[in-house]
């Protein structure tokens, strides 16, 4: 008697891995995020067609802004939900203020 050798369908055979998406935690807004938590604000990564960060002020429901992140020349830029710029990946610390400040979490 042969040995009986299994053979899988074609359909079952797992498929080679898809490019990886950028991983959460290396999006520049993930730092943002971080930088965020001494301010004590609530915030929320929303992976959408273009991600944002969802920030929000825990002492009031409507003080919540959704901030955007572009590819600039050097580094990347932190924009709300009109357009204003809240800083740069370069200064991680002042862009976190700013954004604390939006939403009524600290006083500038």
């Amino acid at each position: 008697m042969r040995d009986a050798v299994m053979v899988e369908p074609k359909y079952a055979r797992p498929h080679p891995e898809s490019p990886a998406a950028p991983r959460v935690a290396d999006h520049p807004l993930a730092a943002l995020a971080t930088a965020l938590e001494p301010y004590g604000v609530r915030y929320r990564f929303i992976e959408d067609e273009v991600p944002y960060l969802r920030v929000g002020n825990p002492d009031s429901q409507y003080a919540v802004e959704d901030i955007r992140c572009e590819p600039r020349a050097r580094g990347h830029a932190f924009l709300s939900s009109y357009g204003v710029t809240m800083g740069t990946s370069k200064d991680i610390d002042h862009a976190a203020e700013r954004v604390a400040w939006l939403v009524g979490a600290t006083a500038f």
